[in-house]
């Protein structure tokens, strides 16, 4: 069992046509050059002593380079490791360790190298790829069957590792298997019935997180389709997309799409789309609504975690009821979807509590975490930490949240990860992070510090010292000095009023 099967069977009448292609370089690839530029790298990468069972960390942005990398490591049978691109060198060696990496490809330069530790791994640099075209090296105009490598994955066999924030720990490693790849894909074609061949997509949602990855990159293969590809999201590129190439299909979190509305002379150009989807955070029905009325189209929606192998719930073609109306529910043949209380009771209709989920697109466990697995997996359910509700027609209505979790438009971030390197900084005894309304991202990073006695750091240089460790949006964009936190009546910090304050 392999997806990259599918680039090897597309019709004829399509290899010469862009199925790929970078917006911000203009460097693209059609299902020929794909095809070649696959095996090609797999090539490359047995040239540098990976073998089949070896784990493949990819620390890159967006782009070409990221697609091949991890369609050459599903081939060859090597684990794809999907690190967030805008990690931070010193973090490196969390992953690499966590995954047993046998190489690292990073965008990072040389001597941004310097400051990871990156232990016995291959680093392999952006810049070292084999990123010159079949027509620029002359390889053959029809692709040689006799040199094609696809490995044939179990499956039950670990194939990619994605990365979610804890509430308590360090970043949390996601083994998916095939097994749990193909179920979604199971799910997806049943409920998710919105593109053809004729599809332009964009992606500017990191691979990284899931979508891009889990979902895009096979999906324009198995449809034949195009994407277009943008390092991040700029409303004025998007929009210059839609009307340059015609995109027909676009993907985002609810920040995007507010951000996309603001712009009056955009509107033009988002009514020519076909399709607009919404994940990864809750999207309020006034968005919804005004979406509606400007492109005269939906604003489609769904729900699902990386731990669910993405999405599992999908509103697709209907107009959400209320704000956190994902969808329905799938059969419960292909995945069961529930809402349990805290007894580990499940509930009766329009009854909130935790969503819950099993069935073969749920991951086996964390990696190397016995205990957290014991929690969040128990009595054989993934507990999502997200509340919610079930209405009598099996809608899933998302209320909010059970985790710590910090969702900044739909980026999940971990105060134990922000609260770990302001505890680090000299001149701050410990500290506590919570979310803070924000009326673009939906939350944003607020934290609170109690200095080292004596000491009265300036909030602004606490901040630049987490810029220098953290990932971007993991940065507090607010620090309060205190002399004591608030504390609930076990003796823990009380995050709610921290909340309020």
């Amino acid at each position: 069992m392999n997806y990259c099967d599918t680039l090897y069977t597309v019709s004829a009448e399509v290899l010469d046509r862009t199925v790929f292609a970078e917006l911000e370089t203009s460097r693209a690839l059609t299902y020929r050059e794909l095809q070649h530029d696959v095996q090609k790298w797999v090539r490359f990468f047995k040239r540098h002593g990976v073998k089949q069972g070896d784990c493949i960390a990819i620390h890159l942005h967006n782009g070409i380079n990221f697609i091949l990398t991890h369609m050459a490591a599903q081939c060859m049978g090597a684990v794809s490791a999907l690190l967030d691109p805008l990690s931070q060198p010193k973090s490196l060696s969390y992953y690499l360790m966590l995954t047993d990496a046998k190489a690292m490809v990073t965008h990072l330069r040389e001597s941004q190298l310097e400051a990871a530790e990156t232990g016995t791994a291959i680093v392999i640099r952006e810049e070292e790829l084999p990123n010159d075209s079949p027509s620029e090296s002359g390889v053959a105009e029809s692709f040689n069957s006799d040199e094609l490598q696809i490995f044939d994955w179990p499956i039950d066999a670990t194939s990619y590792i994605y990365f979610t924030s804890g509430t308590t720990s360090l970043p949390k490693g996601v083994p998916l298997t095939y097994g749990n790849h193909s179920n979604f894909f199971r799910i997806a074609q049943k409920y998710w019935t919105p593109s053809d061949a004729t599809a332009k997509h964009i992606s500017f949602v990191p691979f990284s997180h899931g979508f891009g990855s889990i979902f895009l990159i096979p999906w324009t293969i198995r449809t034949q389709s195009e994407c277009y590809i943008l390092r991040g999201f700029h409303p004025m590129k998007v929009e210059q997309a839609i009307q340059n190439y015609g995109i027909t299909h676009i993907y985002g979190v609810p920040s995007h799409y507010q951000q996309l509305l603001k712009f009056k002379p955009f509107h033009a150009s988002l009514k020519k789309l076909q399709m607009a989807f919404c994940a990864a955070a809750k999207l309020d029905k006034e968005t919804v609504d005004e979406w509606k009325n400007i492109t005269g189209n939906p604003l489609h929606e769904g729900y699902g975690l990386i731990e669910t192998t993405g999405g599992i719930v999908w509103r697709v073609h209907q107009d959400a009821a209320q704000t956190g109306d994902v969808g329905p529910c799938p059969d419960s043949e292909l995945i069961e979807v529930a809402i349990m209380d805290e007894d580990g009771l499940l509930l009766e209709v329009e009854q909130e509590g935790e969503i819950v989920v099993r069935g073969k697109s749920v991951t086996s466990g964390y990696l190397n975490m016995p205990e957290e697995n014991a929690r969040v997996f128990a009595g054989g359910w993934f507990h999502t930490g997200d509340k919610g509700k079930m209405t009598s027609n099996r809608q899933l209505i998302m209320t909010g949240r059970i985790k710590d979790i910090i969702n900044i438009a739909g980026i999940k971030i971990s105060p134990f990860e922000v609260e770990s390197v302001l505890n680090r900084h000299p001149q701050v005894n410990t500290s506590a992070v919570v979310s803070a309304a924000d009326p673009l991202y939906g939350e944003v990073v607020k934290a609170f510090v109690i200095p080292v006695s004596g000491e009265s750091p300036e909030p602004r240089a606490i901040i630049k010292y987490c810029a220098e460790h953290l990932i971007n949006f993991q940065v507090p964009r607010q620090v309060v000095l205190m002399d004591d936190f608030p504390l609930n009546n076990m003796g823990k910090v009380d995050r709610k009023k921290l909340r309020t304050l």
